[in-house]
C-alpha cells in the first residue's frame, strides 16, 4: 500500500461517525478496462451532503462507520427539472450510445491536430522523416496491443502534446514525439532501445519520462486516470528540459524540490500514519505530541530544502540569491510599484471573497460552491493580472501551485495542525470526481487549467473558459437544462450557455479591458469568426469529454485560439512584407 493510500484510510479511521464522507473503493485495472463506462455514483443526502455507506480498505477488512451503516441508501435525486432531462435522439439511457460521444471527441482532437499540422507545416516538413518514423510505430504498436487501450483516450495521450507542441513550440517537437512513442504499452527495454536509436543525444529520456509517470501514479494512486497520469509525466519532463523563463525556472524549483523533500520525510509521514490508524482508544496517552514533533520535523525537512538545495539551485538559474532577487523584483526594480499594486488587489479579493464564500457556502448546492470560485478567479486575475503583467502574474501562479499541492499532501497524510484543517475545509467543494482515490483534484485542476494557458504565452484562455464558460454551462445546465446530450448528463441548453459567456468573456477582454494584445485574436472579423468557432467547438468538448474538464477543455480553447491568433499574425506579416514594410 503506498503513501498516499496509507493516507486515504488514515482520514477514515480519525474521523468521528458523525463526520463520514464515502470514498468508494475502485480498483486501478478495472478503471481502466471499462474506461467509459458508466461508473456507479454513491448515494448522496443533498440536505448535508454526506454519503451513503462507508467502506474502507484496511488490512484485510473492512472499516464501516456505525452512522452510516444505519443510514439507508437512497437513490439520487436532481433537481424537478432534471426529471423532463431527455435524451438528444430519443434513445434511452442504457443503450450503447458511448460510441457517438467518442466519436465527436475524437473528431474535435483529430481536427485539432490537422489545423495544428497546416499551421506549422514548414516545421513538420523539415522533420518529415521523423515523423514519420514516430507515426510509424505509433500506428503499428497501437494496432498490435489495439486490446490495451480505448478511443479516445489514446488520442489525448499522442495526440493532443503534438497539437499544443506545433501551437506553440514547434522547436520542441522531436521531444514530444518521442514522449508519445516512450508512452506505448511496451516492456521498458524495447522502449529504451527505441529511445536511443531515435534519439542518440539524449539517451536517458525514456527513463525520465517514466520516472516522472511513475512518481505521478503512486503519489494520486487512483485519483488520476492512466490517461491523465501519462500526460501528466509529460508535462513534467517538458518542465524540466524546457523551461527558460524566469517564472518557469521557479516552477521547476518549486515542483522538485517538493518532490526531493518527500523522500527522507517519508519514514515521518508514516510514523504520524500510524499513529492514527489505530482506534483511539488503543493509541498512546501522549500520540498527539508524538505526531506533532513528528509533523514538525517533516516541516523542518521542507524548510531545509528551501533554504539550501532550492535556493542554491536558484542562485546558479538566476545569477544571484532567489531571495535578494525577489526583493528587488517586488520593491526595488522600475515596475514595482505596478506588481505591489497588483498584489494588493489579489488580497483584498481573497480578503473579502474567502470569508463570504465560507459564510454562504452551507445554503448552496454543491455546484454553486464550486462554481462560485471559477467567478472569483475572473475577477481576480482577467481584470488586474495578465493584462498589466504577464511575467509576474505566471511567478505568482507558479507559488500559488506549489502551495496547493503541498496543502494537499498535508490534507491526505493527516500532518497535524493543519492537515485536519485543510481537509475541514476542502471537503464541503468536493465532488465524485474526488471519490476516484485518495487526492481532491478539483481545486489543483482548477488553478492548473488557469495556469497552464498563462504559462505558455500569456493567454487568458483558461480564465475565460472555467471562469465564464463552464460556470454557465453548469449553473444554466442543471437549473434549465431539458435536452441531453446523447450518452451525457451535459445538456444542450448548458452548452449553448458556454458558447455565449465563453464568446463575451473572450471579447469583454479583447476590446473592453486594457492590456491585451492581438494574441487574444487579430482583427474584428478573424477575431469574431474565429472566437466563434473556437468556443462552439470547446463546448462540444467539454460536453462529450470523459477526461477532466477543468485542464483539458481550457486548454484545447488555448491551443485554438492560439492557431487562429498566429494564422492572422502571420498572414498580416506577409502582407507587410509583400508592400514593402
Amino acid at each position: 500500500m503506498s503513501l498516499i493510500s496509507q493516507a486515504y484510510t488514515t482520514l477514515a479511521a480519525s474521523r468521528t461517525d458523525d463526520d463520514v464522507t464515502a470514498q468508494p473503493h475502485f480498483d486501478a485495472s478495472q478503471r481502466l478496462a471499462n474506461w467509459y463506462s458508466p461508473s456507479p455514483t454513491p448515494s448522496e443526502n443533498e440536505d448535508n451532503g454526506e454519503r451513503g455507506i462507508v467502506s474502507f480498505k484496511v488490512g484485510g477488512g473492512n472499516l464501516r462507520s456505525t452512522t452510516a451503516r444505519r443510514r439507508k441508501t437512497r437513490p439520487r435525486r436532481y433537481a424537478t427539472s432534471r426529471d423532463k432531462v431527455k435524451v438528444l435522439d430519443g434513445i434511452k439511457d442504457g443503450y450503447n450510445l458511448g460510441f457517438r460521444k467518442k466519436c465527436v471527441e475524437c473528431c474535435l482532437i483529430i481536427g485539432l491536430l490537422a489545423i495544428a499540422v497546416r499551421h506549422n507545416l514548414p516545421t513538420v516538413l523539415d522533420n518529415l522523416s521523423f515523423v514519420l518514423v514516430c507515426s510509424s510505430i505509433l500506428v503499428a504498436v497501437l494496432y498490435v496491443q489495439r486490446g490495451y487501450w480505448s478511443m479516445p483516450s489514446v488520442l489525448y495521450i499522442y495526440l493532443f502534446p503534438t497539437a499544443l507542441t506545433l501551437a506553440d513550440y514547434p522547436q520542441y517537437l522531436r521531444l514530444n514525439l518521442l514522449l508519445s512513442v516512450c508512452s506505448l504499452p511496451l516492456p521498458a527495454a524495447v522502449l529504451s532501445n527505441i529511445a536511443i536509436i531515435l534519439q542518440p543525444s539524449n539517451p536517458a529520456i525514456y527513463y525520465l519520462h517514466s520516472s516522472m509517470t511513475s512518481i505521478v501514479g503512486t503519489l494520486t494512486t487512483t485519483s488520476l486516470s492512466p490517461t491523465e497520469t501519462l500526460l501528466a509525466g509529460t508535462l513534467l519532463v517538458n518542465l524540466l528540459l524546457n523551461a527558460k523563463s524566469m517564472d518557469m525556472i521557479f516552477l521547476r524549483a518549486f515542483m522538485f524540490g517538493s518532490l526531493f523533500s518527500l523522500w527522507p520525510s517519508m519514514p515521518l509521514v508514516k510514523k504520524v500514519m500510524k499513529i492514527s490508524l489505530l482506534p483511539r482508544h488503543r493509541r498512546p496517552k501522549n500520540s498527539g505530541k508524538k505526531k506533532l514533533i513528528y509533523a514538525c520535523a517533516v516541516y523542518a525537512i521542507f524548510v531545509v530544502n528551501v533554504l539550501f538545495f532550492v535556493r542554491l539551485h536558484l542562485s546558479k538559474q538566476l545569477g544571484q540569491d532567489p531571495f535578494a532577487y525577489m526583493v528587488n523584483y517586488l520593491f526595488l526594480a522600475e515596475d514595482s510599484t505596478r506588481r505591489l499594486s497588483i498584489l494588493a488587489y489579489w488580497s483584498a479579493w481573497l480578503i473579502i471573497c474567502i470569508p463570504w464564500i465560507q459564510y454562504h457556502s452551507s445554503s448552496w448546492t454543491i455546484d454553486i460552491r464550486r462554481k462560485v470560485w471559477h467567478g472569483m478567479v475572473v475577477g481576480m486575475f482577467l481584470f488586474s493580472g495578465v493584462n498589466r503583467d504577464v511575467i509576474f502574474t505566471s511567478l505568482s501562479l507558479s507559488i500559488a501551485l506549489t502551495l496547493f499541492l503541498f496543502s494537499e499532501f498535508l490534507r491526505a497524510t493527516t500532518l497535524p495542525p493543519l492537515g485536519r484543517l485543510i481537509h475541514e475545509s476542502l471537503k464541503k467543494y468536493t465532488d465524485e470526481r474526488d471519490t476516484c482515490g485518495p487526492v481532491v483534484v478539483s481545486h489543483i485542476f482548477l488553478l492548473l487549467g488557469i495556469s497552464l494557458p498563462i504559462f505558455w504565452s500569456g493567454s487568458v484562455a483558461g480564465i475565460v473558459c472555467l471562469g465564464f464558460g463552464d460556470a454557465c454551462a453548469s449553473i444554466i445546465g442543471r437549473r434549465y437544462g431539458l435536452h441531453r446530450w446523447f450518452d451525457s448528463k451535459k445538456t444542450l441548453e448548458g452548452s449553448a450557455g458556454f458558447v455565449v459567456a465563453a464568446f463575451l468573456g473572450l471579447m469583454l477582454a479583447k476590446h473592453l479591458i486594457p492590456g491585451y494584445d492581438e494574441n487574444i485574436l487579430g482583427d474584428s472579423e478573424t477575431s469574431f469568426q474565429w472566437t466563434l468557432i473556437t468556443c462552439i467547438s470547446t463546448a462540444v468538448l467539454e460536453a462529450t469529454s470523459g477526461m477532466n474538464d477543468n485542464v483539458i477543455v481550457p486548454v484545447y480553447m488555448y491551443v485554438t485560439l492560439r492557431l487562429g491568433a498566429e494564422n492572422y499574425l502571420s498572414k498580416r506579416v506577409a502582407v507587410s512584407q509583400s508592400v514593402g514594410f
